[in-house]
């Protein structure tokens, strides 16, 4: 059922997750198989995963909802809030003194993760999660090599601001060792080492992690005020309860979760941009479709060849799109909205594209929409009149025709 499907998908992980069988997904109410509800599946519970009640990640919060409902009624309800993050998701940090029940929830829930991304590379599924560098360096164990500079990779503004003040931590310990200077000079030059004009003792930090005042770096850290002599131990204590300390909960979890199914030693051989590659497909940066390649990759058929100019306009129509129109039609005509490494050439089997037809002649095909296949990456286009009007129709139809599979 869509309705409770991160339940149900938690509950089929648990159950399947380690089975060599290849997991293939029907939905309730409809009659669709196959590939395209599978690959849908996984695009969905990628979407489900992001979702900001769960408290998974950290990342400003952004609003999606029915297009229609926000229109006539901007209640929130109709509203669903998920997280984004420019750098790429990386789990939210947990204090030491969370509630266990709180700990156990997110523990399990990214156990499931580790399962959920582990089956989806043993059946050789697409996910949709954009993660961070940094994700993907905890599943090579690659955590104990992190330092400030690693920062960047989950939140550019913290980093920038603890890389000033490591560079601050720098001069402070090259003025201790320099002996040529009095103790008046030292104390004069020591008090030069400011943030912008600003004295470290008044910038008014203390020992909690940056944006998360109920997190204590160390204890009492709460009524302890950062000053020049203990910048050195707030430095490494943000950058190591940023990257490690509260989030090993989480990712040894998810390490867990993946064991369970295959080793995830067998990560070792990649490097951690190559993962994203192997989970998520097409890489994250936005590349337009180009005309030669899907002339080469696309097969026309049944009414349609390679002059047509249905198939010409086609082409055209998607070598002008921009990211959100290609997810929207790879969606609509994949189940999922990214397309495997080496793009429409790897896609098994090809996008085929054939004419639509219909009972009688006197049908005008400007009236009816696209339908597509998805477990055999099929396109039934109509012959439109125009290039203007197929673009419109290819359009409504990714917008209407995702999350239900009927026969067409």
């Amino acid at each position: 059922s869509r309705e409770t499907i991160l339940k149900q998908g938690e509950q089929l992980m648990s159950e399947l997750s380690s089975s060599r069988s290849l997991l293939e997904i029907q939905y309730e109410g409809e009659v669709g198989t196959g590939l395209g509800p599978t690959l849908e599946f996984y695009s969905l519970i990628s979407k489900e995963m992001q979702r900001a009640d769960l408290q998974l990640w950290k990342g400003a919060t952004v609003k999606i909802g029915i297009e229609e409902a926000m229109e006539e009624d901007e209640a929130a309800s109709d509203c669903v809030e998920y997280v984004h993050s420019d750098s790429g998701l990386y789990p939210l940090p947990i204090a030491r003194n969370c509630k266990s029940s709180h700990r156990t929830k997110i523990k399990n829930k990214f156990q499931f993760l580790g399962k959920f991304m582990a089956k989806a590379v043993l059946d050789n599924r697409m996910i949709d999660l954009p993660f961070s560098q940094p994700f993907y360096q905890w599943l090579l164990s690659e955590e104990t090599s992190f330092d400030v500079a690693d920062l960047k990779g989950i939140d550019p503004d913290i980093a920038k601001t603890v890389t000033h003040l490591q560079g601050i931590v720098h001069k402070k310990v090259k003025l201790d060792s320099d002996r040529a200077l009095s103790a008046t000079e030292r104390q004069d030059q020591m008090s030069q080492l400011t943030m912008d004009g600003c004295p470290v003792e008044d910038l008014g930090l203390d020992f909690t992690l940056p944006g998360y005042p109920n997190i204590e770096l160390r204890k009492g850290g709460r009524d302890m005020s950062v000053n020049l002599d203990n910048l050195a131990n707030y430095v490494s204590l943000v950058s190591h309860w940023m990257l490690i300390e509260g989030v090993s909960t989480q990712m040894e979890a998810v390490r867990e979760g993946f064991n369970s199914v295959f080793p995830i030693s067998s990560l070792g051989m990649f490097y951690p941009d190559e993962l994203d590659q192997i989970f998520c497909g097409t890489v994250q940066s936005f590349i337009p479709w180009d005309f030669k390649v899907l002339s080469e990759s696309c097969k026309p058929d049944h009414g349609y060849n390679m002059e047509s100019d249905s198939i010409t306009n086609l082409f055209s129509i998607m070598a002008g799109y921009d990211q959100d129109e290609q997810r929207a039609f790879l969606q609509f005509v994949t189940g999922c909205p990214r397309l495997p490494i080496g793009s429409f050439k790897s896609l098994t089997p090809p996008l085929t594209i054939v004419k639509k037809t219909f009972d009688t002649p006197e049908v005008n095909p400007d009236d009816y929409l696209p339908s597509v296949m998805t477990c055999a990456n099929y396109l039934k286009l109509p012959d439109y009149s125009s290039k203007k009007i197929m673009k419109e129709k290819l359009k409504l139809a990714a917008a209407e025709g995702q999350y239900c599979f009927h026969l067409s």
